[in-house]
């Protein structure tokens, strides 16, 4: 409390206020364990959906880019496949339904064949086979063409699109199509499982 005390000087007469002596004893103000330890679970549930967010972005980009990767090389794997059989004179062999997709055939550079590795997942081209052949060379004497193939699949047409065209040399010229139909798949990649197709429509059959 507040006392007042009256000083007197001569004719003048003071009144002093007097305040009591007392100290305030400011509260210092800091962080207790708690708000520490929750401050703590924030930050670390902050830097965990950060972190998850980073790996999700890598993920997205790599899968991404595999993607396209494996997308550039059907591309030209298709190309390569249209342009080869879109030159076809006859065909010598084809695989029946027990056996790895395979096709011989005369082109106007000489005879070739394209086939499904059995063991593996390759697409290979073979070249300059005898004119007489009618059987695969070793899998290993061809060139690959693709690989990541878990599927190849060769479909013959007659010119209606839809009959299919049973294997005869001698009827060459009632082929009008064939369907190509390629899967990829890569699974270190995480792409999972691509398929890419194409018709080809033989020009030099006499069709």
């Amino acid at each position: 409390m507040r006392g007042f005390r009256a000083v007197h000087w001569g004719d003048l007469k003071i009144i002093a206020i007097m305040k009591p002596c007392s100290k305030n004893i400011d509260r210092e103000s800091g962080f207790t364990l708690i708000e520490i330890i929750a401050s703590m679970v924030i930050f670390a549930l902050m830097f965990t959906l950060a972190g998850m967010g980073i790996v999700m972005a890598a993920k997205g980009y790599v899968i991404t880019k595999e993607s396209a990767h494996m997308a550039q090389k059907a591309q030209l794997a298709m190309t390569r496949i249209n342009r080869e059989l879109m030159e076809i004179t006859t065909i010598a062999a084809v695989s029946d339904s027990t056996q790895p997709t395979y096709i011989i055939y005369d082109h106007i550079d000489g005879r070739r064949a394209i086939a499904k590795d059995e063991d593996g997942s390759d697409i290979k081209m073979f070249f300059n086979l005898g004119s007489a052949q009618t059987t695969l060379p070793p899998l290993s004497d061809g060139d690959i063409l693709i690989d990541d193939v878990t599927q190849f699949t060769l479909s013959y047409y007659e010119s209606d699109s839809t009959t299919l065209w049973v294997f005869d040399p001698d009827k060459i010229k009632e082929l009008s199509s064939v369907d190509v139909v390629v899967v990829m798949s890569r699974a270190d990649s995480g792409v999972g499982v691509k398929t890419f197709s194409t018709t080809v429509r033989p020009r030099n059959t006499g069709s």
